[in-house]
């Protein structure tokens, strides 16, 4: 049976120290969703939910090749103007919607590392306009563990990714740079048979290009993030309409120009 695996990743933003974009670019709120994103005047918060189901997974005593399908999907929402007031949330409030399905290999290179090269594509549109995006994204995702019952994870990647909207808009894309690790402390504490555990992590981001994100009236521009996080998880996981609740937690993000809190479960890489 294809159990779906859920990556939650749901972003509040806390501050904004510079101007938003201008045009909202459908790549970056997909692939990266960091940001809040103003179209005239109305701000945009974007809520992203990158689902995956795995076909097959590695087997690294045998060498053989794992394979996962993406369907990560976005949506933003406006007409509000403070984060309390999302539990409110109508459909009528949707402003954007994105949908990029891929596939990604999961490539066993040793004992425990993994090496996972993907591409995706897919299309994004207004809901209250006739504006839409084509998206692509492509890259390579490692991750590594160490230590008594995978103690230490360390794991990066790197994202290309291209928005080309219609309506005669520019074309924008950006490279991604992505390093970080995480360390797990296991307790001897089991609620109703789960034993939890504590997690601590730390991101590092750099975009290659950031200077693609300027048009005609504003500026986004930045070059490094940084995010610092805290989670528990639970072994053996909770299931929940499919989906194996296995980590949550939550962390904070600061780049040049905003700041941010996140919920997520899951190493990222």
């Amino acid at each position: 049976m294809i159990r779906p695996r859920i990556q939650v990743f749901l972003l509040l933003l806390i501050a904004h120290s510079g101007s938003a974009v201008a045009d909202f670019n459908y790549a970056y709120s997909v692939f990266v969703g960091t940001g809040a994103y103003r179209i005239e005047d109305q701000t945009i918060y974007v809520l992203r939910v990158p689902l995956r189901w795995d076909l097959r997974g590695p087997d690294h005593e045998e060498g053989k090749i794992g394979y996962r399908l993406l369907m990560p999907f976005s949506v933003g929402v406006t007409n509000f103007d403070s984060i309390d007031e999302l539990p409110g949330l109508e459909f009528e409030s949707l402003q954007t919607m994105s949908v990029t399905p891929g596939v990604e290999l999961q490539i066993p290179v040793l004992k425990r590392t993994l090496v996972k090269p993907f591409i995706q594509a897919g299309l994004s549109w207004d809901m209250k306009t006739s504006a839409n995006s084509r998206i692509m994204g492509a890259g390579s995702r490692f991750r590594t563990t160490y230590g008594y019952d995978d103690q230490w994870i360390l794991g990066g990647e790197f994202l290309y990714a291209r928005n080309n909207p219609n309506k005669d808009n520019p074309t924008t894309s950006f490279a991604r740079w992505g390093f970080g690790g995480e360390y797990k402390y296991t307790t001897n504490w089991y609620p109703f048979g789960h034993r939890v555990s504590w997690h601590a992590r730390m991101l590092l981001y750099h975009f290659s290009n950031p200077t693609n994100f300027e048009n005609e009236k504003e500026i986004f521009n930045f070059d490094n993030a940084a995010e610092v996080g805290v989670s528990f998880g639970i072994n053996p996981p909770i299931y929940i309409f499919g989906y194996a609740f296995r980590q949550g937690g939550i962390g904070y993000e600061q780049s040049d120009e905003f700041k941010a809190i996140k919920l997520f479960t899951t190493f990222p890489f």
